[in-house]
This record gives C-alpha cells, sequence and structure tokens, in this order.
C-alpha cells in the first residue's frame, strides 16, 4: 500500500506481534519535508498554548491551577486548530494501519489526536498507565494509537516503554499522580517493569499499541524537545452490561 512517498507494508509477524506483546514498532510514517511541516504546526499550537480557556491544552503531570513551567504540556485534539493536519498524507498512513492492524475499515474508524511535549532537561516522566483508564467503563474499546515522534526519541529523551503481554490482563488501578486529583495524568502502582522493553525511535518512525498495553515514557535528560505527535483511532464502542469501578476518574 503506498500513500504518499511511503509505501506501507503490514506483514503478518508484525500483526502477530502486536496481537502477543500488545505493541510494535513500524518503519517510517512521515519523510523528512513532512516532519519538519509537523513540527512547525506543533510549535506554533504549543506557543499559542492552542486555546488554553476550553482545556485542551494542559500539563498531564502538574496542576493546572498554579504558574509554574509545565512539566509534561499536551494538546488534545490539535487538528481543531490546525485542520490541515486531517488532509496530510501522514494522518492517511496512520489511519491505514489502524484499519490494517484492527480489522476495521478506515472510514469506520473514529480518531483524535494528541500533541505531547516533554521540555528539554525538565520534562517529567509518563508514568506507568493503561490508557483505558482514562475511559468510560460502560463502553468497551477497541482501538489502538499510533506514536510518532518528530525528534529523536532515546531511553534518555523519553522513548516508550512497555510490558509485553500487559494488554491481556484487566485494566490495573490506577491513581492521580502524587495522589492528586488536580492533576489529570493517571499512574498504576501495579507494574512490575523488570520485563519492560524500551521503543526509541528516529523521527517519522513510529510505535503502535492496545489501549490496555501498560507503557511508561522516562524524563527529558537532554538538551533538545521530544515532540510527539499521538493519532488514536477506534472502532465502534460497544454498551458493557457490568461495568467494572474506575473510582479515579474524575465525576462531570
Amino acid at each position: 500500500m503506498r500513500v504518499g512517498t511511503i509505501d506501507i507494508g503490514i506483514e503478518d509477524h508484525q500483526i502477530e506481534a502486536y496481537k502477543r506483546d500488545g505493541f510494535t514498532a513500524l518503519p517510517r510514517l512521515a519523510e523528512d519535508p513532512e516532519i519538519a511541516w509537523l513540527r512547525s504546526i506543533y510549535d506554533r499550537l504549543f506557543a499559542d498554548h492552542a486555546a488554553p480557556d476550553t482545556g485542551d491544552y494542559r500539563d498531564i503531570a502538574g496542576r493546572n491551577d498554579i504558574a509554574e513551567p509545565a512539566r509534561l504540556p499536551q494538546i488534545i485534539r490539535p487538528e481543531k486548530y490546525a485542520p490541515e493536519l486531517l488532509q496530510s498524507a501522514h494522518f492517511a498512513r496512520c489511519r491505514a494501519v489502524a484499519s490494517a492492524f484492527l480489522g476495521i475499515p478506515g472510514d469506520q474508524l473514529d480518531f483524535y489526536g494528541h500533541a505531547i511535549l516533554k521540555p528539554p532537561r525538565y520534562g517529567a516522566p509518563t508514568p506507568w498507565h493503561q490508557d483505558e483508564a482514562y475511559m468510560d467503563p460502560k463502553w468497551a474499546w477497541r482501538g489502538l494509537s499510533v506514536w510518532t515522534p518528530l525528534d529523536d526519541a532515546t531511553v534518555e529523551s523519553g522513548c516508550l516503554q512497555y510490558i509485553p503481554g500487559g494488554h491481556r490482563k484487566p485494566v490495573l488501578p490506577h491513581h492521580h499522580i502524587d495522589h492528586d486529583d488536580r492533576i489529570d495524568g493517571l499512574m498504576t502502582d501495579e507494574i512490575d517493569d523488570s520485563t519492560a522493553v524500551a521503543c526509541p525511535l528516529q523521527p517519522g518512525e513510529a510505535v503502535i499499541h492496545d489501549f490496555r498495553a501498560p507503557h511508561y515514557a522516562g524524563p527529558n535528560q537532554t538538551d533538545q524537545p521530544r515532540r510527539a505527535y499521538v493519532l488514536v483511532f477506534m472502532g465502534r464502542p460497544v454498551e458493557v452490561a457490568a461495568p467494572e469501578p474506575r473510582p479515579w476518574l474524575k465525576k462531570t
């Protein structure tokens, strides 16, 4: 499958690895000119804080009600502020990848973007968590995240790390970072990281993971930012007859 200038070849062994481990690394999904273009949009949105009054810009690792430099700033749905992202070849590739791994036609996938920044030298760790821990347990979701760094993602700068096979277990107990419910970020203490696998990536490469895959990213200890653009794809949700309790979710 060719999208733009890149051939996407999904091999059976990659799909099997994803099913077995809950994650798998992929070859390059963005060429250098696309990476430069994505960086320019990314930097503009973070400089403008997207639209701070909407809550789409937040510090996932810190309190948003105090005047301190954001340690792990993120923008939810950056495509709202840069709709051209959805017209890009990179988006088309990521949707094609999600369709292949989920076995769901691309036009039947819901999606949203997620931009995460680890500032140089003080970018906070992303604690161990499962993405599904953020989701309403009333619904069962089948989906994945396509995580593409726009800078070198190394262990030192905060590449993703996973627990192979962890996605086959239930959603683990989570709590807000520092046990402070004024912090949006969640974490779990139920992980044995002795089996963790790091996934360092070059700009434009990608790793995909299941919603239940436990993952972590260390602090950015380098002099360069670690910018990551995430696209989340999911099929139609199914209502759960007896939802499991997730007391850490904020009540609305």
